[in-house]
Parts: structure tokens; sequence; C-alpha cells
């Protein structure tokens, strides 16, 4: 006897033989995809015009336009600019450099986190290490005019933020070695919360600097040195109400317009470098997909629905504020695909058991589209979050997917970091993504029906990560950090943070018996510990100790396809 799961599958297979993109069309996409290629040229006018595109900046309202301008210039129709939020402050960053001065000249690698402050001017004055209790912060009382004080301890840094603008001095300066499993040291992290008032702006720089300017700071004054160093950092903050929005344009379907296939990504970034592979060149595939489809004169029988979405960097904001609006249209959207997993190709999609025989029909063509780059498709036991705005369609029953991505490029390299630039997209990857994904996306919306919901299932989590933008890979305590990187600003219901008893107001102090200083020690606390551990923290002056349980990571899923 077949039993009804497999039935499930059976029929729709038969269902399916007829849905494939023809041969024809398919040799189109290639030759317009391969050999006429735009996408390295979006991803350069993005990034390089443009520049990196944090939510809230001006260079994200300009890159919002631009990709309008873009799609409409293909022929898209319903190009628009969808409004999702605002936030109360903008932030724009400027030019920023460091060196020290004596006792020997040296170029300090620094940056600092967005929505916090920076300098007015070049800032030259004595680097002290920043004193560890009241009596040692008493000692210094009338000497810290123009002073720089190095690796402040957290729980004092209220009172040493008040001696510093009582007295004149100009502010922090910190190090931290790479995210625990990166394997480098030179890497230099960008977050940041906006959670921000613009009558309560921060007024000092906590300055971070890579790990190799860091220890030769300390070693110098531990060595009894005198030391002078340096900073411009230029971070502007814009009173608000200031908009934020989404990209949308549509394909239009031939035989079903009201259903819809969505192809997108995040077009905002973070702005310690350019933003090139996150979220740059998934922009570009999405730019470059809707180019390749409109060239060949595609008439898929759904709507191919183009997003670029905002706020994806702070919790999937705009995505989920999209969805949420259209909540009640949700059943006729048959797929999400998001690409947001940098440069390297894309190399495959998981779904349900039962999805299998619909999406190897959807993407039958690209199997064979390099020998050296293959492409499967694979099972899965349920979508789980992995933090992009796909998970904001599967949240809302519609079968969200984040490609499978292989090759050659170190995206922790990349992810985050100063190393997020034009140079670290791979042209022939972009190329061939660019056309997996319009071909998928054709393919899907040229299916019979709608895929398939049957059996499928969901992992829920929070999205919004440890806190500030680390991105919600790996265990997740369901906070959202202030800018000092401690503090607690929100906790989401039902995470672990939650059931900790954690409240927003609370600072973090350890981890285990690890030590939490800044907002991305956390991460790695929490990922090298056990799954159930401890959380030190503080709470209206009283230290306190609470038992936290994270989830067991899910297993890998079953292999299979091609």
């Amino acid at each position: 006897m077949v039993s009804p799961r497999l039935l499930v599958v059976f029929v729709a297979a038969a269902s399916t033989l007829l849905a494939q993109v023809p041969p024809g069309q398919f040799e189109r996409i290639k030759q317009e995809g391969l050999e006429r290629s735009q996408v390295m040229q979006h991803l350069d006018h993005l990034v390089n015009r443009i520049g990196p595109r944090l939510t809230s900046s001006d260079n994200l309202t300009v890159a919002c336009e631009w990709a309008a301008d873009t799609f409409r210039s293909f022929g898209l129709t319903n190009v628009h600019l969808e409004q999702w939020g605002e936030f109360p402050v903008g932030f724009n960053r400027g030019p920023w450099w460091g060196r020290m001065t004596q006792p020997e000249p040296m170029e300090l690698i620094c940056n600092t986190d967005s929505w916090t402050a920076g300098t007015r001017m070049p800032s030259r004055g004595p680097l002290l290490p920043a004193p560890k209790t009241t009596e040692a912060l008493a000692a210094l009382q009338g000497r810290l005019a123009g002073v720089w004080l190095l690796n402040p301890d957290f729980a004092m840094l209220e009172a040493l933020s008040t001696a510093l603008r009582e007295e004149g001095g100009f502010g922090f300066v910190t190090g931290r070695a790479a995210r625990s499993g990166r394997g480098e040291s030179d890497l230099l992290l960008t977050g940041g919360s906006s959670r921000v008032a613009f009558d309560k702006l921060p007024t000092l720089p906590m300055v971070r600097l890579r790990s190799d300017c860091y220890e030769k700071l300390q070693a110098l004054l531990d060595d009894g040195k005198a030391v002078e160093v340096e900073f411009d950092i230029r971070n502007h903050f814009r009173k608000g109400p200031i908009p934020l929005y989404n990209v949308i344009a549509d394909l239009p379907g031939s035989e079903r317009p009201d259903e819809y296939v969505v192809v997108g990504g995040h077009i905002d970034s973070w702005d310690g470098a350019t933003g090139t592979t996150d979220n740059g060149t998934g922009t570009a595939t999405t730019l470059e997909a809707a180019r390749i489809l409109m060239a060949i004169g595609a008439k898929p029988r759904r709507t191919i629905r183009f997003m670029l979405w905002s706020g994806e960097e702070q919790g999937l904001l705009g995505s989920r504020a999209w969805v949420q609006k259209h909540k009640d249209e949700m059943a006729k959207y048959s797929a999400c695909l998001v690409h947001d997993g940098g440069t390297n190709y894309v190399s495959g999609i998981a779904g349900m058991v039962e999805m299998r025989p619909q999406l190897e029909t959807a993407f039958a063509p690209v199997f064979e589209l390099a020998k050296d780059l293959p492409f499967r498709v694979r099972d899965i036991e349920a979508f789980r979050p992995i933090g992009s705005d796909h998970e904001s369609f599967t949240a809302a029953g519609v079968p969200g997917f984040f490609w499978d991505q292989a090759g050659r490029a170190n995206y922790t390299h990349t992810h985050h970091t100063q190393y997020d630039t034009y140079d670290a997209a791979i042209p022939e990857y972009q190329r061939h993504s660019a056309v997996v994904i319009a071909t998928g996306a054709l393919g899907l919306a040229n299916l019979p029906e709608l895929l398939t919901r049957e059996n499928m299932k969901v992992q829920r989590g929070f999205s919004g990560g440890a806190g500030g933008g680390d991105g919600p890979r790996g265990r997740l305590l369901g906070v959202m950090m202030r800018a000092d990187g401690v503090t607690i600003d929100a906790v989401t219901a039902d995470g672990v943070g939650a059931k900790a008893g954690l409240k927003p107001g609370d600072k973090i102090l350890k981890i285990g018996d690890t030590v939490i200083k800044e907002q991305r020690d956390l991460r790695p606390a929490m990922n090298a510990g056990p799954a159930k551990n401890t959380v030190t923290f503080l709470r209206d002056g009283v230290e306190q100790t609470a038992t936290i349980e994270f989830p067991a990571a899910p297993q890998p899923p079953a292999g299979g396809g091609r």
C-alpha cells in the first residue's frame, strides 16, 4: 500500500511534467545572462557609486530610488517604493582614520559602530588606561581634558563617560579579536543599535581598534611609555523621522497575474565597508534576473515580483512589515527566493520532500548548466531560521527559500567586516547565480499549481540576534542591545533570555565564566559554552545569575537530489 505522503509526491510529480522552462527559452536566458551580463555593472553602481546603505542613511534612500529606476528601465510594471516604517534618527558615516603620534608614528586601523558618536575634528591627546575603580577614577580628576581612555570596563562606563564629558575628554578606545571561529585576527566588525533619540544622542566616541593595533598600544602603556593618539571620525546624525522603504517591481503573469513568485534580497547594509557581499551581491542578482527575463520577453503564468527589502540587518524589519501588511494575500504567493549568502554561486535549493517534484521540474534546466558548478534539490525536515528575509514569508506559511551556495569565496572574511568591498565579488559566480535565479523563478511561476504546502513545517526562532546586527546565526539569546553593547534594550517573548527572566535595562556581565565586555563577546561565549549555561547580569545595581538553556541544534538535513 502506498503511504499518503508518498502519494502526494507521486501526484505532484505527475502534475508538473509539463512545467519546465522550455529548452529554447533556457538557451536565451543563458545567452543573455552569461554573454551579455550586466550583473557586475549593477553591483558596481550600488556599492562603489552609492556606497554602504545603512538603514536610515541618505545612501539607502538613494539606493532604493536608483533600484526602482533601474527596474523601470527594464520595462517592469508596478514599480514603486513602499514605505514600511521610519526611524526617529538618521545616521550617515563620513570618513574616519586614526594614528599614534607618540612614542612613534603608526596608523591605527579602527572603526566605530553605527549610530554612535564621532569626533568634530581631528582629536589628538594622551592615551591613558581607563581606571577600573571609582577610587582610580577619582585620582584622575582634573586630568581628563583632551585624553582618550583605553579599554574601559563597561561596568564603569557611565561614570567614566560623565567624567570625560565634564572635563572635556575625547572618548574611549577599545580592541577586539576576530569573532570566534573565523580564524582571522584582523577583522573589524560593524554593528550598532538604531535605538537612539535625537534629544539624547551619544556624545563620546567608542573607537574599536584592529587587534594588532590594540595590542601595540597596550604593550606600550604596560611598558610605562607615554602614548599619544589622534582620531578623526565623522559620524553624523540627522533628525527624523526618516522614512524607510522596500523596492517592488512586477513582471506580470500572463494567466494568473494575482498569484506570485517573489525574487529578492535586502538592499540595506552595514556601513563599515561598502556592503558588497552582504548584500550588494544579492541585490545585483535580483536586478539582473529581472533584466534577463525582460530581455528575452518572458511571459510567466504567474507574476514574478522582484523585491528589495531594507531594515534586514536590524531584524528583517522591512520584509516583516510588508508581509504583515499584506498577510491576507499570502495564500496567493507560491514561493519566495532570497539571495543573501554572498558571492558564492547558487548551488541548490532545499524544501520539504513533498515539494521535490515541483522544485526539480522548475529547476530542471539548471542541473546541467555548468558541470563544475553543480546544482541540487535537497530535502529538509523543516524550514529553520538562519536570519534573512525569506523567514518573513515562511512565518506566514509561504515557502521561503534561502539559496544553498558554494565556491571559493570566504564569506566570513567579508561578512560585516572592513573587507566587504567590490573586489570580494566573483564575476563568474554572479553571472551564474543570476541565470539560475531567473530560470528558477520562471520555472516556479510556470508550474500548473502553486508550490505545495503539504506537510510544510517551520521551526520558529527570533531573528534579531544577540543584539545590534550580529546576525541570527548560531545560538540566540533573544535580546537586542543598546549602544554600549552590554545593556539589554528589548527582550523577545518566549526567547531564551525571556525564559531566564532577563529584562530591558539588565547589564550582561558574563555568559558562564566568560566576561562580556562588549556586544561582540556575546555570540562566541554562547556558542562555545554548553547548551545549558548561566548568565550573570546587573539589575538595579545588584549582580544576579540565571540559567539559560539553548534549544538543541537541528540535525543536518537528509541529502539527495542532483
